[in-house]
Order: structure tokens, then sequence, then C-alpha cells
């Protein structure tokens, strides 16, 4: 009965003293923005971690520096503090909270750079980090300590050290030996035996040969598990997932990738002579009082993945197969088939199934001449999740039939290679025939151009009596065989023969798929600019960055002649080296890739850092586009 009463007792102390501590915090502090680095000074094209704390409240706005002659690598968000402590086997937290932006920084000039105040709007009103000054350096920096000008939690303590078996990462591919255009799932997974409070990507895996698409979206949960190695138990979490599709085939490599996190290690203090030591150190309340934990800084790399590419096979491959691998399905529509001349047709073709969607390019279709038809609108309803990439790809062409009469669109052939039958499979659209009846009037003719100030109203039925002197012909002249005669019995011969070498000149520069690629490539890519803008305006982020990786390499790729497939940052340097554009130009569109390949994984969502991104994409392509020149 003394054992209850005690601990009932025991218990009550503790709680008076969390609600003591609680309150000092909550009477000793008010709002307050620091800023902390974790080195004075970097190393060139080094990366360097600035944070910003607020203690004190919650900001409703806040506004980082323009971090002037730095290059933002990664950047995160995240909350916690006060202090925790132990109650009936339970963490408890008490007093305020704290909020952390943390920024990965890499300096692009050498010398003592300053980085202005951060403001955030706490409390209806605005509270100001102070200034820090960081030295870039050429060679290796070295770290002679923290840079505080606030407070800095993360510390290097013998006794809080986090062993390299504690924590670590692998990455995981589930298939070794695919075909070409054959998905890939690869998983990234962290084991830890210690807590893990916040982690950034340093370093994104690079996947030459690949084309890749991101599976866990940003705000998902990371699926959580826990396996046995070597007779120790982890905690295990999936913190990316990528689909990769092969473009070639061969030997192929994924890099690391590289992670930095902050791990929580408990620590005990060590207050002698204090008489409440032995009070509350007593193993009846598990010696867990006064444990603390402290934060750990660890960088982590995943292991390579070699992964050995089959070609497809050659027998059977039909014609038009455009490298669409996996399991498709492949149907077409049309709203109407009776229409009169200049009315306007639409004809769609769906390609739906699991695979490689988005690599699936324009269908072939032989269109009557009679028919006027333009580029086709694509809408995709893809969705990548844990299991890969699926969905639908649909074509949508606009029609205008410009004379009357029948017209028949032949049948069009989609193939693929299926990989549950291993066989190429070629899927056919029935036939469509469109009856056209004369437009209105009677007329099949669309004039197009006209500008209104041409068209002038006559103002009366009656006109005037020629007045001038009738010009008299001389008995005898006759228009046929003149010069004028003749002149007009040639021109139109004149005409067909400027007409077939004109069209022969255009067929053969058509037939230049290249010339025709480099001529479209930057208004290809603008209209894909004009998509992420509008993307951007709904907060669409992952279809905002896909639009600008498109527009920037698919730049590139159409401007310079490089195949997708071998599109990398090294082979871009290059080929812009070899047109002789100018250095700083291709470090620019490289720094404008890895901005938006950090933006992706950046946990918090920052509007301002995707217009920065849309507004660097714009001007790389058009500073391009004139050095090419």
């Amino acid at each position: 009965m003394f054992y209850f009463t005690m601990k009932k007792i025991i218990l009550f102390i503790q709680a008076l003293i969390i609600l003591c501590f609680a309150s000092v915090n909550a009477f000793s502090q008010s709002a307050k923005l620091t800023v902390s680095a974790n080195s004075k000074t970097v190393a060139l094209n080094s990366s360097i971690q600035v944070t910003y704390t607020l203690t004190g409240g919650n900001a409703s706005k806040f506004i980082r520096p323009t971090f002037a002659n730095f290059q933002i690598l990664g950047q995160y968000q995240s909350s916690g503090g006060g202090m925790t402590v132990v109650v009936n086997g339970k963490l408890v937290q008490s007093g305020d909270e704290e909020t952390k932006w943390t920024y990965q920084l890499v300096p692009t000039k050498t010398g003592k750079i300053t980085i202005d105040p951060a403001n955030a709007y706490v409390n209806n009103q605005w509270v100001s980090s102070p200034s820090i000054v960081i030295e870039a350096v050429n060679g290796t920096a070295k770290n002679n300590g923290n840079n505080n000008t606030g407070q800095q939690n993360t510390k290097t303590n013998p006794a809080a050290s986090s062993g390299g078996e504690d924590i670590f990462i692998r990455a995981y591919a589930d298939k070794q030996n695919p075909l070409q255009g054959e998905q890939i799932l690869v998983t990234y997974k962290i084991y830890t035996r210690v807590n893990v409070s916040q982690f950034a990507i340093n370093k994104l895996s690079a996947y030459a040969g690949f084309w890749s698409q991101d599976l866990l979206k940003e705000g998902d949960n990371a699926k959580q598990s826990t396996e046995v190695i070597n007779g120790q138990n982890y905690t295990v979490a999936e913190i990316r997932k990528i689909a990769l599709f092969p473009q070639k085939s061969g030997n192929l490599t994924v890099q690391p990738l590289e992670v930095e996190c902050v791990a929580q290690v408990k620590t005990k203090s060590k207050s002698a002579g204090n008489i409440f030591d032995s009070f509350f150190n007593d193993p009846f309340f598990g010696n867990n009082f006064f444990d603390s934990y402290q934060n750990v800084k660890k960088k982590l790399k995943s292991n390579i993945l070699n992964i050995s590419v089959r070609p497809l096979p050659d027998n059977n491959k039909p014609n038009d197969f455009k490298n669409a691998v996996g399991s498709f399905t492949f149907n077409s529509s049309i709203d109407q088939t009776q229409v009169k001349a200049n009315e306007p047709v639409n004809l769609k073709f769906t390609i739906s199934g699991k695979g490689n969607l988005k690599l699936i390019d324009n269908l072939n279709i032989e269109f009557p001449p009679d028919l006027e038809t333009y580029d086709p609108k694509t809408n995709d309803k893809i969705v990548s999740n844990a299991a890969g990439v699926s969905g639908s790809r649909t074509f949508e062409y606009l029609i205008i039939p410009r004379n009357s009469g029948q017209f028949k669109i032949k049948p069009v052939n989609f193939s693929y290679y299926d990989l549950n039958k291993r066989a190429y499979v070629t899927l056919t659209s029935p036939e469509y025939v469109l009856n056209v009846a004369k437009g209105a009037g009677g007329s099949n003719i669309t004039t197009s151009g006209v500008n209104q100030e041409d068209v002038k109203y006559i103002g009366s039925d009656i006109r005037f009596s020629k007045t001038q002197n009738t010009k008299l012909e001389k008995i005898g002249s006759f228009f046929f065989g003149s010069g004028l005669f003749w002149a007009l019995f040639l021109l139109p011969l004149l005409l067909f023969i400027a007409f077939i070498v004109i069209a022969r000149k255009q067929l053969k520069l058509r037939s230049d798929v290249q010339l025709m690629k480099n001529k479209k490539a930057t208004k290809v890519s603008m209209k894909r600019l004009k998509l992420a803008q509008q993307f951007l305006s709904e907060n669409k982020k992952e279809a905002f960055l896909d639009e600008i990786f498109k527009a920037l390499w698919g730049y590139l790729s159409d401007k310079l002649g490089i195949p997708v497939a071998d599109l990398s940052k090294e082979s871009v340097e290059n080929a812009l080296q070899l047109k002789n554009v100018n250095p700083e130009t291709s470090k620019a569109f490289i720094e404008t890739i890895n901005n938006c390949e950090f933006a992706r994984f950046a946990p918090a969502d920052n509007s301002t850092v995707l217009a920065d991104i849309y507004n660097e994409a714009f001007d790389i392509i058009s500073k391009i586009e004139k050095e090419l020149k």
C-alpha cells in the first residue's frame, strides 16, 4: 500500500515540475528568429547548411533571403522543440515549440558573402533574424566551428554518436535484367535504430540511359515496416520510389542517392552533487527521467545498382513500332461522319494500360488531301503510384473538310511489345468514312485573312457614265498572237514549274526530321513553358516541374540533335561547347536543371521558388537560342 502511495506522490511531483517549466517558458519567451550555419567557411562548389529557428510562436508567413551568390540545393522545414520528459512511460512535450527552415547552399563565388536577414510574421507582427557572413574559399575549407548567431542544436558528442550500423540507406530494383523499355521499380529505403528528426537529399541519383518518373508524391506518408538484420531490429521507411524505363540496351548504372539527416540520440544528464540524483535515478523510475535527446548529423549514401538491359527481339517487329512496351488497349472514336464543308470533326485515339505511356509519340495517320488537319492535342490521364505508371494518353485531331464528297480515313495501327505475351502486338482502329455535303450558299471555299477595312460600301446603285475620251483601236489589231497574249499564255506554265520546284524543296526539307525538329524546337519549348505557367497558377507542382523538364531537355534534344536516351548534363555541355555557346550559359542551363530537381523533392512548397524556376527556364532557352543563331 505504501508502495502505491509513494508512486502517486512521485507522479504528482513530476506533473508539478512539467507545469512549472511550461509556465516559465510561456512567460519568459517571446517570438524570436535566429540564424545559424554549420561552418564559418565553405569551399567553392561545396555545400553549407543555413538554419533559421523561430521560437515563441507559429509563423503565418516566412520570407527567406534571396541568397545572392549562392545556389540553393535543397530546403526543408521542421517543427518541434520544447522540453521532453517521461511520465508513466510516455514521452510528454512541454514548453514552446520551435520551427526551423534549413537551406542547403553552394557558393558561386569566393570571398565574404553576407546573407540578408529572414523575416517571419508571428503574433500579428514581423520579426527578423540577424544577417550572417559566410566566407567562400578555393580548395578545401577548414571547419572552424559553428557560426552561431542564434541557437544550434546539432552537435557532435562522443556520448551521443550514431554509428554506421545504426542508420543506413539501401536501393533495391525489382528487375535486374529487364527488356529495353520495360518498367523497373527502384525503391530507396532508410534503415535506422535511432530516431530521425529530418532529412534532406543532397545529391540525386543519376539515371543515364533511363527515362524516370517519381512515384512518391510530396506529402505522402512514408511506408514503414520493421526488419531484422544481423540479429538487430531496424525501423525501415521508403523515402523514395522511382519508375525507370531503359531507353537502350546494355549495362546501365543507377548512381547512389546521397542524403543528409539528423538523428536523435539519447543522452543522460550527469549532474554531480545534485541531491535529487539518487532519488530520480532509482531503478524504480527506469533511469529515464533526466534522459535527454541530442541531434547528430549524418551523411548517408545508397548502394550502386547495376542493370543489364536486354534488347527487344527483332523477329516479327512491326515497321510502325515506336518503342511502346507494356500492356495496352487501343480505342478510337469520331464525333460525326455526316457534315458540311468547313464544319469541324473531332477524331480521338486513346491508348490505355500500364507501361511507358509518356514516351508514346503521335500516331501515323494518312488523311485525304482534301481534309485540313492540325497537330493533335494530347491529353494525359496518367497515374504514378507505388505500383508504377499507368493510365491513358489520348490524341485528339481536329479535321476540317474543305470540299464536298466522300472521304475515307484509313485504319490506324498501334504496335507495342506485350510483356505478358512476350511478343509484338498490333492493334488497329476501324476505318472512318466522312460524307461531306456542300456548305452554306453552295460554296466550298473558305477565305481567311480578309481585313474588314478592305471591304468598302459603294454608296449608290447608279454609276456615272464614262466621261473620258474613248480609246480607239486600229483595224486589224487583235489580242490573239500579241505579246500580252503569249505572256498570259506562258504565265501558268511558269507558275506550275515554280510550284513543282518549291514543293520538291519543301518535301525534301520535311523528310529531314532533325532539321524540322531544329526549326520547331523553340516553338515547342515555348508551348510547354506556357502550359507550365498554367500549372503554376493552379498550384500543380508536379505537373509544373514535368513541363519545365520537358521544355528544357526537349529543346536541347531537338536543337542539338541529341537522342533522348543519350541526354545527360555531360552530353549537353559537350554539345553546347561544340556550338561555341558561352560556358556561362551552359553552366546556367545545368544550374536550372539542378534547381528543378531539388524543387521536386523539397518538402516545403514555395511558390516563389517555382516562379524563379520558370523565369530561369524561360531566360536560359532564350539565351541559348540567341547564341546558336
